[in-house]
């Protein structure tokens, strides 16, 4: 019986399983991740073609379940606390909604991670994949962007899983592009920018002195009036620096 506090909405559209599957393209000698693996839909197709797989479930009595069928290549736990491998390896997962986004940053923000597959709410899907100026583009985009490639494959109507959720469904692929530049301080600084996504830029920026703020703005190559939401990543890391030789 599907859980209300794990989100538990299972897939049951074979078509999607095995584009799915199909996605991951599994390596020899890597290892598959499923997060989330529910009624083992997925995990029954991904345990037969990858060299080495295990799955993820926080749920003790599916857990149990799927470690009559599949043994201890089932783990019961948190798929956002439990150490990530230290080999390449591949994700795959049916995201529950009310976890999908952290799990997703912490995967692609992990060092050995080689692509992810992964079944996330629409709305989440797009964020990833907007564009500068776009309703969805945000901080997620931009986080994703810092540390992966992302492409939507497909989506899925509410009648493709059980019990139906309120919401359409997409899955995203993922492919590792870690930027050079990537850091805390400039997710801090992204984050910080996307407080109120409607005011300009400046007018967030309250770490920092407002007449240093407006002079790192314009040393970066932006205009007075820009928003966080037309900037790209490349413009956020000149203002991060901007603002870094101007701190202290």
């Amino acid at each position: 019986m599907p859980k209300k506090k794990w989100g538990q909405n299972f897939l049951r559209n074979r078509g999607a399983v095995d584009r799915i599957v199909e996605a991951v393209e599994p390596r020899p000698g890597e290892l598959v991740v499923e997060i989330g693996p529910g009624e083992g839909v997925l995990t029954e197709k991904l345990a037969a073609v990858a060299d080495d797989f295990m799955a993820i479930e926080i749920d003790p009595e599916l857990a149990a379940q799927l470690q009559e069928r599949f043994g201890d290549r089932i783990v019961n736990a948190d798929a956002l606390d439990v150490p990530l491998p230290d080999r390449p390896w591949r994700a795959v997962g049916n995201l529950p909604y009310n976890v999908g986004t952290p799990i997703l940053r912490r995967v692609v923000a992990s060092e050995q991670w080689q692509r992810a597959v992964f079944m996330l709410q629409k709305e989440v899907a797009e964020r990833i994949a907007a564009k500068p100026r776009d309703e969805a583009y945000g901080y997620l985009t931009l986080y994703v962007q810092l540390f992966a490639k992302a492409k939507v494959l497909m989506t899925l109507e509410p009648k493709s899983f059980y019990p139906p959720p309120k919401v359409r469904s997409a899955v995203v692929v993922l492919e590792p592009d870690r930027k050079p530049f990537a850091s805390e301080e400039l997710i801090e600084l992204i984050s910080l920018s996307f407080r109120m996504r409607r005011k300009k830029l400046v007018n967030n920026l309250t770490n920092w002195p407002r007449e240093q703020a407006v002079a790192a703005i314009a040393a970066a190559g932006l205009g007075e009036g820009v928003r966080a939401e037309e900037m790209g990543l490349e413009e956020f890391e000149r203002l991060r620096a901007e603002l870094s030789s101007r701190a202290g």
